[in-house]
């Protein structure tokens, strides 16, 4: 057994019986979590839709013991910042667990209900959505861990036909150096509508492990804009997994920026119950020195009628290396599916690399589908043109990326949040390597 394994599964062990649900249906799943986990291990480049990233290495590499429950003031770093100027609910979570008193959820109406986790496991909303999403995705060995070992996280219900006008803001921080697994539940009923911002950040330690799982169920005709920013400490290892469900004539949004963590590997699984769901799902990245980003989507059209689209963008500099994986998969009944991806990179270096691999399954024949990827560099035609124009060198540059960048985050819904992610892209440019 590798190290890191060995590590987690020695935490089961020591911990188990303080788990919440320990003794009930939670406690069976976990175990049947870690049985998995155990015979499989954790993901490597042997495993196809992990052949660009070791997480394996990477975890044994580290040697991460799990995170304290951090008590007390935490020190938040610059990106911890990134939705600060938005009126939003707030719920902190440091290490993995809530932290009330650092939370800002004066105020809450009715129709919008939010808990801590490790308060409803076991409430039946919660429960269904834990034990359909454990089923979906019982291969993927990050999401067993997570199980296995999530004490808290948010479990969010939007009431039916409730409209949340100020958005909730999901703020998740590492204070100690260590592991941390956090699950979140998302609930949408019948004709809600949501904005949800997540921001992952470090609170004053830069090495450290997180595993976050989230589940998100959208109801019918209910639609949801979900904005991630991902500025985890370049020294972390971060794993954030989505498992999104549609129902019939359900709106998805989700949009991220991600210039964070060593290595990140960020994945969606997008699946549709009903006709009529659309999925746009936005992503930008921009990284350098040694950084490691790794997104996967997977989008399964199992019912007809239904709409997704995902728009990948990255600029890599130094020696960073970005990944692309899209599986849109079209099932035989799935007909009057509209299924698109695109993935373009922006080299700034030599030793920058990226690998794109979008990918369509198709087995019904009334279809609408694409797929693309290019990858390339700055031209150097139009860095002339804004020379000849009185522009340096590196403003114009700066210009050039940002446009590019701008192109996947100008399709945030939410004004605020879309200016706040811009205007971290813009300076990103601007820092030292």
């Amino acid at each position: 057994m590798a190290d890191a394994l060995r590590i987690f599964s020695e935490v089961y062990e020591r911990e188990r019986a303080a788990l919440p649900g320990a003794q009930g249906w939670l406690g069976e799943l976990r175990a049947k979590a870690v049985a998995s986990l155990r015979e499989s291990g954790l993901p490597h480049r042997r495993l196809e839709t992990w052949r660009y990233t070791d997480l394996r290495r990477a975890l044994d590499q580290s040697g991460f013991a799990e995170a304290p429950a951090h008590r007390g003031a935490v020190l938040k770093d610059a990106a911890a910042h990134a939705f600060d100027g938005i009126d939003a609910y707030t719920m902190v979570f440091v290490n993995g667990h809530f932290r009330p008193e650092l939370s800002a959820l004066a105020g809450l109406p009715l129709g919008m209900e939010v808990f801590s986790l490790k308060d409803v496991w076991d409430v039946h909303w919660v429960r269904a959505a834990v034990e359909t999403s454990q089923q979906r995705l019982n291969a993927e060995s990050a999401v067993s861990l997570n199980l296995a070992l999530a004490h808290d996280g948010a479990a969010i219900r939007i009431g039916r036909n409730w409209n949340a006008q100020k958005a909730l803001h999901l703020l998740h921080l590492s204070s100690d150096k260590g592991a941390s697994h956090l699950r979140n539940v998302i609930m949408l009923e019948e004709g809600a509508e949501a904005a949800i911002f997540e921001t992952h950040a470090s609170a004053g330690v830069d090495d450290y492990f997180s595993n976050l799982v989230t589940h998100i169920d959208v109801g019918p005709n209910a639609k949801l804009t979900h904005v991630v920013f991902q500025g985890a400490s370049r020294k972390s290892v971060l794993v954030s997994s989505s498992d999104i469900r549609l129902g019939r004539d359900a709106r998805y949004a989700g949009n991220s920026l991600s210039v964070g963590a060593g290595l990140a590997r960020e994945q969606s699984f997008v699946s549709f119950a009903d006709k009529g769901g659309e999925a746009d799902i936005n992503v930008a990245a921009a990284l350098r020195g040694t950084q490691h980003g790794d997104r996967y989507c997977f989008v399964d059209h199992e019912v007809p009628g239904c709409r997704s689209s995902v728009f990948f963008r990255a600029v890599l500099d130094g020696d960073a290396e970005g990944v692309f994986q899209g599986h849109a998969l079209v099932r035989e009944n799935a007909q009057k599916t509209d299924a698109r991806q695109l993935a373009n990179a922006l080299l700034l270096s030599r030793g920058a690399s990226m690998n794109a691999k979008p990918e369509l399954e198709i087995y019904a024949d009334d279809v609408q589908c694409a797929h693309g990827a290019t990858i390339g560099e700055l031209s150097e035609q139009s860095i002339f043109y804004l020379r000849s124009r009185g522009i340096d060198e590196r403003t114009a540059r700066g210009l050039l990326v940002t446009a590019f960048l701008d192109e996947v985050l100008e399709r945030i819904p939410h004004e605020k949040a879309r200016d706040s992610l811009k205007q971290i892209a813009q300076r990103w440019f601007g820092e030292a390597a």
